[in-house]
């Protein structure tokens, strides 16, 4: 079945936490750095292709290509309070109507022999496929049919409302957490869930010579974030609890952009 070979696809190891709260912000965060790193491509894009590109004109190309996510109804706890309700209560099943097909993308940029990589993504909307499967299968059954059985001991399930283009979803998402952590999201896809592990510092535009450029200094400075609660030195961005991510206030004040040189990207552009 198809959603039992998301699940076993969508596993990747994690320390487990007891404290559901941590595993709310973990999802949360996924998704605020998915979109981070959307936005941040767009400025590193435009950066490299238009050097005199003004912050009018920055915003504006920020908010065409925007994809942005809005969480609601997020719940959490022991797995075995929703094992034996239907898999459908809280994953969308798929069908026909469009869903994000969303990519990773790697640039990595030489500069005064230092090589600066960051991880961005791009996202377009495709059609779905509608599925025949029988989506009214208990949790716990899904899990055993999958090989997952007895590996995760918490859940996290939220609905999800994606925007991007001008066009919108609203769907249900279920996340399981224990000696691994799993993602189920069949609109957005599973690169949501790389992104609550990997790092979505944009190095190519901090520690560049693309810093010195006005407008992506100012986006710089602008999305930068200054929350207590945040951790410094990560060489991670920072997200708060309204999903609005940037630089840790301090991780810029102690980085120093390259010189203005001739630099080379290697991957992207």
């Amino acid at each position: 079945m198809r959603f039992l070979t998301v699940l076993l696809l969508s596993s990747i190891a994690v320390a487990a936490s007891p404290q559901n709260l941590q595993d709310e912000g973990l999802v949360r965060n996924a998704y605020a750095k998915l979109a981070y790193a959307v936005q941040s491509r767009t400025v590193y894009v435009e950066a490299r292709k238009k050097p005199d590109i003004t912050s009018v004109e920055l915003t504006k190309e920020l908010q065409a290509s925007e994809l942005r996510f809005e969480i609601t109804e997020m719940s959490s706890g022991a797995l075995s309070d929703i094992a034996s309700r239907p898999y459908s209560d809280f994953v969308a099943p798929t069908d026909t109507q469009d869903v994000l097909h969303i990519t990773h993308d790697q640039e990595t940029f030489d500069e005064n022999g230092k090589r600066m990589t960051s991880y961005f993504a791009i996202p377009q909307w495709g059609a779905g496929q509608k599925s025949q499967e029988d989506w009214d299968t208990p949790v716990k059954e899904t899990l055993v049919l999958s090989g997952n059985e007895g590996r995760y001991s918490r859940y996290v399930t939220a609905t999800i409302t994606v925007r991007f283009q001008n066009r919108s979803r609203t769907y249900r998402t279920l996340w399981l957490f224990g000696s691994d952590m799993l993602a189920v999201d069949l609109v957005t896809g599973g690169i949501v869930r790389d992104f609550a592990t990997e790092s979505a510092y944009p190095s190519v535009l901090t520690d560049t010579s693309l810093r010195s450029h006005p407008a992506v200094s100012n986006w710089l400075n602008s999305t930068q974030r200054f929350d207590a609660s945040c951790k410094t030195g990560k060489q991670d961005v920072c997200c708060d609890a309204a999903m609005r991510c940037g630089v840790h206030s301090e991780d810029m004040r102690s980085t120093k952009p390259a010189p203005n040189t001739k630099a080379t990207p290697k991957e992207g552009l």
